[in-house]
């Protein structure tokens, strides 16, 4: 049990950041600080709180008491149905703020810190009240915690006076080439960790998932790319 709860850690909160870094280090058109920021933002709302959330959905509601096991909480309580909803709808909401640009992404890291936080107080309350370390009462903190510290820290960097506009049409166009291969990613890692569990390699298949979203994003986007803009918009991974 642990080690699921490990490879979840990886797959929805370490990975995004490593494929961000690799994106905006190849992208030869991320050479700002602010494209380099959204590029990063992207990937945390598309699978640190997208998939995220919606995986953590179908636990919830469908594998209700194997999720119990993992937190150490009696199963077949009505909360696992509650929260089931909670992560559905927190996920939703990250995978439309990958490519916004304005309040609703304010609006979805509100709510990614309230829940995450929330959440986080509450196995902090069951670990000092009942001694419970199980891996969903302790290791799911750390992402609990780490995707709303990231997502608030770099939406603040990202506004601060100093920083060069984002909302020009190079900017945008730019952008909207990049959501492809986040989305593609998004689903290949979501997809990569629920196959992986099933066979019992939650960690390859996550790895195995993100490199083929990955290239079907390119393949995607340099498809679906008017080679009339090719020399300002295709940037090669």
């Amino acid at each position: 049990m642990e080690q699921l709860f490990l490879a979840r850690m990886f797959a929805y909160s370490l990975l995004p950041l490593l494929l961000a870094a690799g994106h905006s280090i190849l992208d030869r058109q991320a050479h700002t600080a602010e494209r380099r920021i959204e590029i990063f933002l992207m990937y945390l709302f598309g699978i640190s709180v997208g998939a995220n959330g919606l995986g953590g959905g179908f636990g919830h509601l469908f594998l209700s008491e194997l999720v119990a096991e993992g937190i150490g909480w009696p199963a077949g309580s009505p909360f696992q149905f509650e929260m089931g909803f909670t992560n559905l709808a927190l996920g939703g909401l990250g995978l439309v703020a990958v490519g916004r640009r304005d309040g609703f992404r304010t609006a979805t890291i509100l709510a990614t810190t309230v829940i995450g936080a929330g959440a986080t107080f509450v196995h902090l309350l069951d670990i000092a009240a009942h001694g419970n370390l199980a891996s969903g009462n302790t290791i799911q903190n750390i992402g609990n915690l780490l995707d709303p510290v990231l997502l608030v820290t770099l939406t603040w960097y990202a506004a601060r006076p100093n920083r060069q506009p984002t909302d020009n049409v190079a900017f945008l166009q730019w952008q909207a080439h990049q959501q492809p291969i986040i989305g593609m990613a998004t689903v290949g890692i979501g997809m990569g960790f629920g196959i992986g569990y099933a066979v019992n390699q939650p960690l390859l298949g996550t790895l195995v998932g993100a490199l083929l979203g990955v290239a079907a994003g390119i393949a995607i986007r340099d498809r679906t790319t008017p080679h009339h803009r090719a020399p300002i918009s295709i940037n090669r991974l």
